[in-house]
């Protein structure tokens, strides 16, 4: 190759072993490592395809490596190896001989010249040896999460979400008020909850570059997002808190339904993010108070408040397949826990006879309807109402989503 490529290729393939430290070792999820980490951010699309490819085919990656090395190899090793058997078997941007040099070269460069002849022999056996990849569940889920799963959803269930974890989300905005997407966007509409308009588009790139997205009339967003700005009646709601708001989607959810004269406040610990709110109401005319602040800090009573919670992200694994292999059972008490506190300090904020909903993008019972048992059980003058459950698939992300109304003649503590 010549020496461009090669340097290009290079180092995708050290970008893409550096990112994988990073999330094997917990320190960052795959979007923070591929946004803030890169040596080469020049090539973070390429890069991020990759790594994207690779924890889709997890499982017969490391499988793969595990039959081709007689003698299980260092770390740092390894994740050259899973990002090169990435490329050798699942991408064409490369040919695999040249996969095979690039990553014996930059292993070269760290050093070791025996560790190099190991890959080099792993590497080149593998492009002779070929897996056939297996799409069945088992297959390609992790197994803590599989054996979890096979419990609650039907053979035909999961073979939908495993299909949909095997290929890229496809792209889908939300069109704000009566805008109409241009015909050369090639946008389809498809189906939500709620009054809403979604589509579908092969072609982010012209979006991206719109001045539609930069003027507000359309919103990133996946249609799974409608299912917790669905559930509240807003007729008689004068006052809407959003306690978990950053950068502002389920806000704007919201905003697009409520009636003229009610206030909305956008509220997040995180004051970065809420600069993204900010601008998103900027851009379409929005006046909502953005603040930033933990939810238990926050003060008054609304009639609406949504508690969009931190999760552990197994519904949306389509967009952050890094995620399923993050999940930890150990971890989730903790997750649940975080939970709990957020929705207590939420319902302390609902005026009596106002609503709360409660939602995230887990499809984990723990952190959905055994959460909402257990609030209900401790707050008697909540009543919990309609929830939704929506697996992953080829047309939305997974969610939940439950509306839970607190009694009129409620007391406050």
């Amino acid at each position: 190759m010549r020496k461009a490529v090669t340097d290009t290729a290079s180092g995708i393939l050290s970008d893409a072993a550096s990112v994988l430290a990073l999330v094997e070792n917990g320190e960052r999820s795959l979007d923070d490592a591929l946004d803030g980490s890169l040596a080469h951010p020049q090539l973070r699309r390429t890069t991020g395809s990759l790594l994207f490819l690779y924890f889709r085919r997890k499982r017969l990656i490391d499988d793969w490596i595990g039959r081709l090395a007689q003698r299980p190899p260092r770390p740092r090793i390894r994740r050259v190896l899973a990002a090169a058997l990435t490329q050798i078997r699942f991408q064409s941007g490369i040919a695999p001989e040249s996969a095979v040099n690039v990553a014996v070269e930059l292993i070269k460069t760290m050093g070791n010249a025996n560790e190099a002849k190991f890959v080099n022999a792993v590497l080149r056996r593998a492009v002779r040896e070929m897996p056939e990849p297996d799409d069945a569940p088992a297959a390609v889920f992790p197994p803590a999460l599989f054996s979890r799963w096979r419990t609650r959803f039907t053979g035909e269930e999961l073979a939908t979400m495993c299909g949909a974890f095997l290929v890229p989300a496809p792209f889908t905005f939300r069109a704000e008020g009566e805008f109409a997407p241009p015909p050369e966007w090639e946008a389809v509409p498809v189906p939500c909850r709620g009054p809403f308009r979604f589509f579908e588009s092969a072609r982010p790139g012209v979006i991206l570059e719109s001045d539609a997205l930069r003027a507000g009339r359309i919103y990133i967003q996946d249609p799974a997002t409608a299912a917790a700005a669905s559930l509240p009646d807003l007729e008689e709601v004068k006052s809407i808190l959003d306690v978990c708001a950053a950068p502002g989607g389920k806000s704007l959810l919201l905003a697009s339904r409520m009636k003229p004269g009610t206030t909305l406040t956008a509220a997040d610990r995180s004051a970065r993010r809420q600069e993204q709110t900010r601008e998103n109401f900027r851009c379409r005319g929005l006046d909502f108070a953005v603040i930033v602040a933990e939810p238990e800090a926050l003060t008054g009573e609304y009639d609406l408040v949504l508690a969009d919670v931190p999760c552990s992200n197994t519904g949306v694994f389509r967009r952050r397949p890094d995620a399923l292999w993050r999940f930890q059972a150990g971890e989730l008490g903790k997750v649940v826990a975080l939970q709990r506190s957020i929705l207590d300090a939420a319902a302390e904020r609902v005026a009596p006879g106002g609503q709360l909903v409660y939602s995230t993008c887990s499809i984990e019972p723990e952190e959905n309807a055994l959460q909402v048992e257990a609030f209900a059980a401790a707050h008697p003058d909540f009543s919990a109402g309609e929830s939704l459950l929506l697996p992953p698939c080829r047309e939305h992300d997974g969610a939940y989503a439950c509306l839970l109304r607190r009694s009129a003649r409620s007391i406050r503590r």
